[in-house]
């Protein structure tokens, strides 16, 4: 499901990109009353200049150079460099500009006339999810759920399910297997469903009587091979087990599962005929970081947002979930749909809809995913997932060179865009985390500190906005906090 780059492939998606695509899509806001002509030819100016630069015949870091220009921490005083594109990424300003249009005029007409059924605003967001659905190379644009942020799709998973065994014999509970380095939503949140029934949280993982299910924590080491790695989940599934879970990079570590364990994963499961093991994927660190296939998963449900990696609007997310496993959920909002409709709780949808009912939405925020996945798709044949992979390197090597401890694997097919190093505090000085932000350093970043258990580290994450002069100065100013 992440496969390698295709340029090929990466061609074709860049030549639906043309002026004719981006005149039709502007037309049918227009269309659907969001926008007057005036507005379109405003919207395309935005967007124009962005699209011409990447259709240009510039290369290599000259590129990426006028690239970053086209996002606003470029031309600010103070310049913030991001580096922390696990957490938030900047988007376009042309992006911005567009939406920002597109959102003062969306506001002329809220009537439910264009908002409800198979009103005009509704068949953009459908057409609008079917071209991010054909993206991540699903037919059935309704296998794809539009939510609001990566921790929503995976409460859903671990909040909904409803078929849990009911039993007194800790020896007999299903069972939830969750890599130790999950985001907190992916593992903390186990922990609450677990011990809610209690209202007290239990600091160990041993199973009780009472417990609706028996978490299992796997941990991995820098050093393991990609089948030790599926090893490790796969000794612990039988037919018990109910759920597999990890995150495909952590975020905290930036360790990543490799493609060959997950299908190792899948295989297993799938060739001992376990049906009630659901396989869920936080692809957090993944879109708009890696490519990703959802025609051929190796999980039953993925969930990833797009306002980190992907450079897309706030409080947007996509969540898949195979139809076959839908059934088996509950939703924790229920709520009206996108199409401002309101079923029988006992039917809901069969499909990934089931997960969208969460009430009045900002449709411009969903619709403008649509300029996003535009850019995106014209920017492929530069590769932009090898670049990200290009500065990660980059990163890693300069630190190995100044002699920083990485806490991230240095391999490619262990690790990809995020790199954690060790940053021992030395007193009285700040933080490296603080450091990197002060007002006073010539060159300001925004990183990330610490680990969830408070060790001492800092994070970096560049993304395609950054250059390689920024991933230079970062560690020259990383030197100048541990010097002397």
């Amino acid at each position: 499901m992440f496969d390698p780059f295709d340029h090929d492939s990466a061609l074709d998606r860049a030549a639906r990109i043309t002026p004719a695509y981006v005149r039709d899509l502007l037309d049918g806001y227009v269309e659907a009353d969001l926008i007057d002509d005036d507005e379109r030819q405003a919207m395309l100016r935005q967007i124009q200049p962005l699209l011409d630069l990447i259709r240009s015949t510039i290369q290599g870091e000259r590129f990426w150079e006028l690239f970053q220009q086209h996002f606003g921490f470029a031309g600010a005083t103070p310049k913030i460099v991001p580096m922390n594109a696990a957490n938030l990424c900047p988007e376009p300003t042309g992006l911005i500009n567009a939406a920002n249009l597109l959102r003062s005029a969306y506001n002329r007409n809220v009537a439910q006339q264009v908002r409800t059924a198979d009103g005009l605003r509704v068949r953009q967001l459908a057409a609008m999810r079917a071209r991010l659905a054909r993206s991540l190379g699903l037919s059935d644009p309704q296998d794809l759920a539009l939510i609001r942020n990566s921790s929503e799709g995976n409460n859903a998973i671990n909040a909904g399910y409803r078929h849990w065994t009911r039993t007194d014999d800790p020896a007999q509970l299903d069972t939830v297997i969750v890599w130790d380095e999950n985001h907190p939503t992916n593992l903390e949140a186990w922990r609450l469903r677990r011990d809610a029934h209690r209202g007290i949280r239990h600091d160990d993982d041993a199973p009780r009587p009472g417990d609706p299910f028996r978490l299992i924590l796997v941990h991995l080491d820098r050093e393991d091979t990609a089948e030790t790695i599926a090893r490790k989940f796969t000794d612990h599934i039988d037919a018990r087990t109910r759920f597999v879970t990890f995150s495909e990079t952590s975020n905290g570590n930036g360790m990543r599962i490799p493609e060959s364990a997950i299908e190792s994963i899948w295989n297993h499961v799938a060739g001992n005929g376990y049906d009630q093991c659901h396989i869920h994927i936080d692809g957090t660190m993944s879109w708009g970081a890696r490519p990703v296939n959802l025609g051929r998963p190796h999980c039953h449900s993925f969930v990833s947002s797009a306002h980190k990696w992907f450079l897309g609007p706030k409080e947007t997310a996509i969540f898949y979930m195979h139809k076959d496993k839908v059934a088996n959920f509950q939703p924790s909002i229920f709520a009206y749909d996108y199409r401002i409709q309101i079923g029988h709780w006992d039917a809901m949808p069969a499909n990934a809809l089931r997960f969208e009912m969460l009430g009045q939405r900002d449709d411009v925020n969903l619709i403008t995913l649509d300029l996003t996945q535009m850019v995106w798709d014209a920017l492929m044949p530069r590769n932009p997932y090898g670049r990200v992979r290009h500065l990660a390197t980059r990163l890693k090597g300069k630190l190995l060179d100044n002699g920083w401890r990485l806490r991230t694997p240095l391999e490619d097919w262990k690790s990809w865009g995020i790199v954690r190093v060790e940053a021992p505090s030395h007193p009285p000085r700040e933080s490296l985390y603080d450091w990197m932000y002060d007002p006073r350093r010539p060159h300001r970043f925004g990183g990330s500190g610490g680990g969830r258990l408070g060790d001492e580290t800092f994070r970096l994450c560049p993304h395609i906005y950054n250059i390689e002069a920024d991933i230079d100065r970062a560690v020259e100013s990383m030197n100048l906090w541990r010097s002397p």
